[in-house]
Protein backbone atom coordinates (compact mmCIF):
# COMPACT_ATOMS: atom_id res chain seq x y z
CA UNK A 1 0.00 0.00 0.00
CA UNK A 2 2.95 2.12 0.74
CA UNK A 3 4.21 1.74 -2.96
CA UNK A 4 1.11 2.62 -4.70
CA UNK A 5 0.48 5.88 -2.24
CA UNK A 6 3.77 6.62 -2.93
CA UNK A 7 3.30 6.46 -6.92
CA UNK A 8 0.24 8.10 -6.70
CA UNK A 9 1.83 11.03 -5.35
CA UNK A 10 4.40 11.03 -8.01
CA UNK A 11 1.28 10.27 -10.84
CA UNK A 12 -1.58 12.26 -9.72
CA UNK A 13 -0.09 16.01 -10.67
CA UNK A 14 0.87 14.98 -14.23
CA UNK A 15 -2.13 13.44 -14.77
CA UNK A 16 -3.86 16.32 -13.27
CA UNK A 17 -1.57 19.09 -16.13
CA UNK A 18 -2.72 16.58 -18.62
CA UNK A 19 -6.02 15.91 -18.27
CA UNK A 20 -6.29 20.17 -17.75
CA UNK A 21 -4.35 20.51 -20.40
CA UNK A 22 -7.32 18.86 -22.75
CA UNK A 23 -9.78 20.02 -20.97
CA UNK A 24 -8.90 23.56 -20.81
CA UNK A 25 -7.48 24.35 -23.51
CA UNK A 26 -9.63 27.09 -24.23
CA UNK A 27 -10.55 28.54 -20.98
CA UNK A 28 -14.01 29.74 -22.18
CA UNK A 29 -15.51 26.54 -22.42
CA UNK A 30 -15.27 26.15 -18.23
CA UNK A 31 -18.24 26.42 -16.54
CA UNK A 32 -18.99 25.87 -12.87
CA UNK A 33 -17.61 22.68 -11.21
CA UNK A 34 -19.39 22.82 -7.90
CA UNK A 35 -22.75 21.28 -9.21
CA UNK A 36 -21.13 17.90 -9.89
CA UNK A 37 -20.59 14.79 -8.04
CA UNK A 38 -16.85 14.41 -6.56
CA UNK A 39 -15.00 11.42 -4.89
CA UNK A 40 -12.42 13.25 -3.59
CA UNK A 41 -14.50 14.71 -0.68
CA UNK A 42 -15.92 11.32 0.76
CA UNK A 43 -14.78 10.48 4.15
CA UNK A 44 -12.08 7.34 4.21
CA UNK A 45 -8.84 6.17 1.53
CA UNK A 46 -10.09 5.36 -1.83
CA UNK A 47 -9.96 6.43 -5.06
CA UNK A 48 -11.27 6.21 -8.51
CA UNK A 49 -10.12 5.82 -12.24
CA UNK A 50 -11.80 7.01 -15.35
CA UNK A 51 -12.04 7.76 -18.85
CA UNK A 52 -14.58 9.99 -20.68
CA UNK A 53 -15.36 10.69 -24.06
CA UNK A 54 -16.78 14.27 -24.52
CA UNK A 55 -18.00 16.58 -27.12
CA UNK A 56 -18.90 20.96 -26.84
CA UNK A 57 -19.65 22.72 -28.86
CA UNK A 58 -16.87 25.97 -29.05
CA UNK A 59 -18.21 29.78 -27.84
CA UNK A 60 -16.12 31.29 -29.76
CA UNK A 61 -17.05 29.22 -33.06
CA UNK A 62 -20.42 27.55 -32.55
CA UNK A 63 -20.06 25.45 -35.35
CA UNK A 64 -17.14 24.06 -34.57
CA UNK A 65 -17.68 20.94 -31.79
CA UNK A 66 -14.82 19.93 -29.16
CA UNK A 67 -14.26 15.99 -28.80
CA UNK A 68 -11.67 14.21 -26.78
CA UNK A 69 -10.70 11.89 -24.55
CA UNK A 70 -10.28 12.22 -21.10
CA UNK A 71 -8.12 10.32 -18.22
CA UNK A 72 -9.38 10.88 -14.32
CA UNK A 73 -7.56 10.09 -11.36
CA UNK A 74 -8.86 11.11 -7.89
CA UNK A 75 -7.45 10.10 -4.46
CA UNK A 76 -7.84 10.87 -1.09
CA UNK A 77 -5.70 10.19 1.71
CA UNK A 78 -7.63 9.05 5.52
CA UNK A 79 -5.22 12.19 6.88
CA UNK A 80 -7.40 14.63 4.73
CA UNK A 81 -4.86 14.99 1.63
CA UNK A 82 -6.33 14.48 -1.96
CA UNK A 83 -5.16 14.09 -6.07
CA UNK A 84 -7.49 14.92 -8.73
CA UNK A 85 -7.23 15.42 -12.51
CA UNK A 86 -10.39 17.87 -12.16
CA UNK A 87 -9.62 19.79 -9.30
CA UNK A 88 -5.92 19.36 -8.13
CA UNK A 89 -4.11 18.47 -5.01
CA UNK A 90 -4.88 19.72 -1.70
CA UNK A 91 -6.14 19.00 1.92
CA UNK A 92 -9.22 18.34 3.54
CA UNK A 93 -9.48 19.89 7.02
CA UNK A 94 -13.07 18.50 7.72
CA UNK A 95 -13.34 15.39 10.26
CA UNK A 96 -17.09 15.86 9.94
CA UNK A 97 -18.54 13.37 6.89
CA UNK A 98 -21.39 16.45 6.63
CA UNK A 99 -19.35 19.46 6.74
CA UNK A 100 -15.73 19.55 4.45
CA UNK A 101 -14.08 22.47 3.82
CA UNK A 102 -9.88 22.68 2.59
CA UNK A 103 -7.13 24.51 0.47
CA UNK A 104 -5.79 23.24 -2.92
CA UNK A 105 -3.89 24.16 -5.91
CA UNK A 106 -4.95 23.77 -8.84
CA UNK A 107 -4.03 24.59 -13.17
CA UNK A 108 -5.66 27.21 -15.29
CA UNK A 109 -3.98 25.85 -18.33
CA UNK A 110 -3.96 28.83 -20.58
CA UNK A 111 -5.66 29.59 -24.11
CA UNK A 112 -4.64 29.13 -27.63
CA UNK A 113 -4.94 31.53 -29.98
CA UNK A 114 -6.37 29.47 -33.05
CA UNK A 115 -9.10 29.13 -34.97
CA UNK A 116 -11.95 32.12 -34.39
CA UNK A 117 -9.13 33.60 -31.75
CA UNK A 118 -6.35 33.52 -34.03
CA UNK A 119 -4.80 37.29 -33.33
CA UNK A 120 -5.73 37.51 -29.82
CA UNK A 121 -2.70 35.99 -28.65
CA UNK A 122 -2.17 33.39 -25.98
CA UNK A 123 -2.90 32.63 -22.51
CA UNK A 124 0.42 31.80 -20.66
CA UNK A 125 -0.74 28.51 -18.21
CA UNK A 126 -1.38 29.56 -14.34
CA UNK A 127 -0.86 27.96 -11.35
CA UNK A 128 -4.54 28.91 -9.39
CA UNK A 129 -5.03 28.64 -5.27
CA UNK A 130 -7.99 27.52 -4.26
CA UNK A 131 -10.37 27.01 -1.13
CA UNK A 132 -13.62 24.66 -1.02
CA UNK A 133 -16.64 24.60 0.76
CA UNK A 134 -19.36 21.50 0.90
CA UNK A 135 -22.06 20.68 3.05
CA UNK A 136 -24.36 17.08 2.77
CA UNK A 137 -28.05 17.59 2.88
CA UNK A 138 -28.60 14.00 3.96
CA UNK A 139 -27.11 11.28 1.94
CA UNK A 140 -28.20 12.16 -1.26
CA UNK A 141 -28.00 16.37 -1.53
CA UNK A 142 -24.76 18.68 -0.76
CA UNK A 143 -24.73 22.37 -1.69
CA UNK A 144 -20.99 23.51 -2.25
CA UNK A 145 -18.82 27.02 -2.75
CA UNK A 146 -15.52 26.93 -4.21
CA UNK A 147 -12.84 29.40 -4.64
CA UNK A 148 -10.02 29.42 -7.36
CA UNK A 149 -7.24 32.95 -7.80
CA UNK A 150 -3.89 32.98 -10.28
CA UNK A 151 -5.22 32.87 -14.01
CA UNK A 152 -5.36 35.26 -16.64
CA UNK A 153 -2.62 37.64 -18.17
CA UNK A 154 -1.50 39.44 -14.76
CA UNK A 155 -2.31 36.44 -12.54
CA UNK A 156 -5.13 37.96 -10.47
CA UNK A 157 -7.80 36.35 -12.03
CA UNK A 158 -10.71 35.29 -9.59
CA UNK A 159 -13.42 32.95 -9.59
CA UNK A 160 -16.28 31.98 -7.46
CA UNK A 161 -18.41 28.97 -7.88
CA UNK A 162 -21.28 27.73 -6.18
CA UNK A 163 -23.53 24.86 -6.69
CA UNK A 164 -25.64 22.01 -5.40
CA UNK A 165 -26.60 18.53 -6.32
CA UNK A 166 -28.92 15.45 -6.11
CA UNK A 167 -28.68 11.88 -6.15
CA UNK A 168 -31.45 9.49 -7.04
CA UNK A 169 -31.26 6.18 -6.74
CA UNK A 170 -33.67 4.29 -9.65
CA UNK A 171 -32.64 0.84 -8.53
CA UNK A 172 -30.12 -1.17 -7.31
CA UNK A 173 -27.64 -0.63 -10.09
CA UNK A 174 -29.00 2.45 -11.57
CA UNK A 175 -28.57 5.92 -10.16
CA UNK A 176 -29.51 9.66 -11.22
CA UNK A 177 -28.03 12.80 -10.56
CA UNK A 178 -28.87 16.23 -11.10
CA UNK A 179 -26.88 19.53 -10.23
CA UNK A 180 -26.82 23.29 -10.99
CA UNK A 181 -23.92 25.56 -10.71
CA UNK A 182 -23.39 29.08 -11.74
CA UNK A 183 -19.53 31.15 -10.72
CA UNK A 184 -18.77 35.20 -10.80
CA UNK A 185 -15.69 36.12 -12.27
CA UNK A 186 -13.53 39.37 -11.51
CA UNK A 187 -12.21 41.89 -14.34
CA UNK A 188 -8.70 40.48 -14.50
CA UNK A 189 -10.51 37.24 -15.16
CA UNK A 190 -13.01 37.97 -17.45
CA UNK A 191 -10.31 40.86 -19.40
CA UNK A 192 -8.13 37.61 -19.99
CA UNK A 193 -10.28 35.54 -21.63
CA UNK A 194 -13.67 37.62 -22.92
CA UNK A 195 -12.04 41.29 -23.56
CA UNK A 196 -10.47 42.49 -26.32
CA UNK A 197 -7.55 44.78 -26.24
CA UNK A 198 -6.70 47.53 -28.80
CA UNK A 199 -4.04 45.79 -30.10
CA UNK A 200 -6.51 42.58 -30.30
CA UNK A 201 -8.41 44.50 -31.98
CA UNK A 202 -6.45 45.99 -34.54
CA UNK A 203 -5.06 42.42 -35.24
CA UNK A 204 -8.97 40.62 -35.44
CA UNK A 205 -11.16 43.01 -36.07
CA UNK A 206 -13.34 42.28 -32.81
CA UNK A 207 -14.27 45.59 -31.56
CA UNK A 208 -12.44 46.77 -28.17
CA UNK A 209 -13.90 45.32 -25.67
CA UNK A 210 -13.04 45.80 -21.52
CA UNK A 211 -15.90 43.42 -19.31
CA UNK A 212 -15.64 44.27 -15.39
CA UNK A 213 -16.25 41.73 -12.72
CA UNK A 214 -19.60 39.68 -12.84
CA UNK A 215 -21.72 36.30 -12.87
CA UNK A 216 -19.98 34.44 -15.44
CA UNK A 217 -22.57 31.17 -16.35
CA UNK A 218 -25.37 29.51 -14.77
CA UNK A 219 -25.12 25.71 -15.67
CA UNK A 220 -26.93 22.52 -15.11
CA UNK A 221 -25.97 18.44 -15.33
CA UNK A 222 -27.48 15.50 -16.06
CA UNK A 223 -26.11 12.02 -14.95
CA UNK A 224 -27.60 8.52 -15.30
CA UNK A 225 -25.22 5.88 -14.33
CA UNK A 226 -25.17 1.94 -13.84
CA UNK A 227 -22.88 -0.08 -11.86
CA UNK A 228 -21.36 -3.33 -13.79
CA UNK A 229 -19.92 -4.37 -10.39
CA UNK A 230 -19.07 -2.66 -6.95
CA UNK A 231 -15.96 -1.25 -8.39
CA UNK A 232 -16.85 -0.40 -11.76
CA UNK A 233 -19.23 1.94 -13.34
CA UNK A 234 -20.37 3.28 -16.75
CA UNK A 235 -22.06 6.23 -16.81
CA UNK A 236 -23.91 8.94 -19.99
CA UNK A 237 -24.53 12.75 -19.09
CA UNK A 238 -26.03 15.84 -20.57
CA UNK A 239 -25.13 19.33 -19.66
CA UNK A 240 -26.49 22.67 -20.71
CA UNK A 241 -24.59 25.87 -19.70
CA UNK A 242 -25.03 29.94 -20.57
CA UNK A 243 -22.37 32.28 -20.34
CA UNK A 244 -23.97 35.54 -18.58
CA UNK A 245 -23.65 39.35 -18.62
CA UNK A 246 -20.65 40.86 -19.73
CA UNK A 247 -19.03 37.34 -20.68
CA UNK A 248 -22.17 36.80 -23.04
CA UNK A 249 -21.66 40.28 -24.26
CA UNK A 250 -18.40 39.69 -25.58
CA UNK A 251 -17.78 40.29 -28.94
CA UNK A 252 -15.73 36.88 -29.33
CA UNK A 253 -18.49 34.79 -27.93
CA UNK A 254 -20.07 33.23 -31.39
CA UNK A 255 -23.03 31.62 -29.05
CA UNK A 256 -23.18 32.20 -25.32
CA UNK A 257 -25.72 28.57 -25.13
CA UNK A 258 -23.93 25.53 -25.27
CA UNK A 259 -25.03 21.74 -24.61
CA UNK A 260 -22.45 18.81 -24.24
CA UNK A 261 -22.22 14.81 -23.66
CA UNK A 262 -20.18 12.93 -22.26
CA UNK A 263 -19.55 8.99 -21.75
CA UNK A 264 -17.66 7.54 -19.16
CA UNK A 265 -16.34 4.24 -17.63
CA UNK A 266 -15.14 4.81 -14.03
CA UNK A 267 -13.45 2.29 -11.62
CA UNK A 268 -13.15 2.90 -7.94
CA UNK A 269 -10.30 1.00 -5.57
Amino acid sequence: MKIANRALLVLAPALCLASHAIAQSNTMDQTSRTGEESEVLRKGEGGTLSLSANAAPDYADSGKSRVGLMPGLEYRWANGFFASTERGVGYNFAKDSALQYGLGLGADMGRRASGALSGMGDVDARIEYAAFLQYAMGRDADVAAALRYGSGNDAQGLVVELGAHYSLNLAPQWKLGFGVGTSWANAPYLQTYFGVTDAQSNQTGFAAYTPTGGFRDVSANLTLSYALTPEISLAGGVSASSLLGEASNSPIVSSGNRVAGSLSIRYAF
